[in-house]
């Protein structure tokens, strides 16, 4: 039996400030807070939902950077070279 649970949210027709928008916001925290309250299973760093590794690891990657194997680093870099093209200062 699997321990999973899915949310599954219809986009709403109404404007942002409709009252429905708002308790919909209002349901759709609640379920997270409560989410995030569930104990964690033993090999697993928390609890998350559809979406929030992604975010984190896209917000990483924008701060970092991308991380790129160096093989392929020497490949990109031997490339610009031969075209004559520049890398830009943070990736040189």
């Amino acid at each position: 039996m699997s321990n999973r649970s899915s949310l599954v949210t219809t986009p709403s027709t109404t404007t942002s400030a409709s009252p429905s928008r708002t308790v919909t916001c209002a349901a759709v925290g609640s379920t997270l807070t409560t989410l995030k309250g569930l104990p964690r299973a033993e090999d697993a760093d928390g609890v998350h939902h559809p979406g929030e590794r992604s975010a984190a690891v896209a917000a990483g990657r924008a701060e970092q950077g991308v991380p790129v194997a160096p093989k392929v680093w020497r490949d990109l870099t031997d490339r610009a070279a031969r075209l004559g093209v520049a890398l830009p200062d943070a990736a040189a």
